[in-house]
């Protein structure tokens, strides 16, 4: 499965990039887990065991894999054949070929028939910067079914997916390219490996002269301005009010990047 672009020669040698395969689901689960798990506050909605969140992720991750209109890349160690960081892209209609054909694999198979349909978030980061995970896992909430973690309180699920699913569907997202999921593994930070996913894919939206649309969390934000980013919008969800856990407000900062002329 050939890669839309070339590598990047910022990457390090270290490092492969490829495209993602049912075969890397529990690594992929993995890496979701521990790169959420550094901010409590992006994981307001999860349950407290560990086992059922990574069961969802997995589940997740192979149903979007089954979605035509979503690509996945991934960067390995070399040395040591490990994941360490993966992203997820919403393709915008009309724009498929242009960032790589849909491959099927045997996660074609995989019964979403109780899975929500759309997944929006956002990622980034500089060289040489830490990589802050993505707003969340957005999972946009079709009423009356909505999959979430086994464990989970729905009424805080449907909150967070049904704002976050609004606001796509306010700034008509699906016509942007979507940095839906970008999630290095805390050991490797500060390596390059979001910079390297993340560039090529810009330029090809600069290309197609589209708009790149994510949702950053507090410590992200800073960085995707770096990259081009501004904010256009914000969620805020009170946590206080919510968990009784945390004493501030939770922003998520809506994010755009117009397209940059060639």
């Amino acid at each position: 499965m050939a890669l839309p672009f070339p590598i990047p020669t910022s990457l390090s040698p270290a490092f492969s990039m490829s495209r993602c395969t049912a075969a890397d689901a529990d690594a992929l689960a993995e890496i979701y887990y521990v790169a959420f798990q550094t901010d409590p506050r992006n994981t307001f909605w999860w349950p407290e065991d560990k086992e059922t969140m990574v069961a969802w992720m997995k589940r997740r991750i192979r149903k979007k894999m089954a979605d035509r209109s979503t690509r996945h890349f991934k960067i390995t160690d070399v040395l040591s054949g490990e994941v360490v960081a993966f992203t997820r892209w919403d393709i915008p209609g009309g724009h498929e070929i242009v960032f790589g054909e849909w491959v099927e694999d045997e996660v074609a198979a995989v019964d979403v028939s109780q899975v929500v349909t759309a997944d929006r978030g956002a990622g980034g980061a500089a060289q040489g910067e830490d990589m802050p995970v993505n707003s969340a896992p957005v999972e946009a909430a079709t009423p009356p079914t909505i999959d979430i973690p086994e464990g989970a309180r729905p009424e805080l699920c449907a909150i967070f997916f049904n704002a976050l699913k609004d606001m796509s569907e306010k700034q008509n997202a699906k016509t942007m390219l979507g940095l839906s999921l970008l999630c290095t593994s805390p050991n490797y930070h500060r390596r390059g490996a979001a910079k390297a996913m993340m560039l090529p894919m810009l330029a090809l939206a600069d290309a197609r002269g589209l708009k790149v649309y994510l949702e950053a969390t507090p410590d992200g934000k800073p960085v995707y301005e770096k990259l081009g980013f501004r904010e256009i919008d914000e969620l805020t969800f009170d946590l206080k009010e919510l968990t009784g856990t945390f004493k501030e407000t939770y922003k998520i900062s809506i994010m755009v990047r117009e397209p940059t002329v060639i």
